[in-house]
């Protein structure tokens, strides 16, 4: 599926990119969730780099754990969905109802 970014470039997302977005969207509280509580929760790993293509895409807000990590590859705390993720989202789920 395509659709539009924060920097207002098309982009596709994949079922997998979806399925972390639901994820988060259905799981994060107040406090956002990390690396470990995602494991523990779907026994899937997700790496570094994959949250922050995302974070880079606009569809979720990440907050970087390590004060002198600039290329953002160590520790991360998603914190939800950005509006822009929210729809994409919801694109996917009407996409997938019609």
């Amino acid at each position: 599926m395509k659709y539009v970014d924060a920097d207002m470039k098309e982009q596709a997302i994949r079922e997998r990119s979806i399925s972390r977005l639901a994820h988060v969207e259905e799981h994060a509280g107040e406090d956002g969730l990390g690396r470990f509580e995602i494991r523990k929760a779907t026994g899937e790993l997700w790496d570094a780099h994959e949250v922050r293509a995302l974070q880079e895409r606009g569809l979720w807000d990440v907050e970087w754990l390590e004060a002198e990590d600039e290329k953002h590859e160590g520790g991360w705390r998603i914190l939800g969905l950005t509006e822009v993720g929210r729809n994409v989202l919801k694109k996917w789920r009407d996409r997938e109802t019609a």
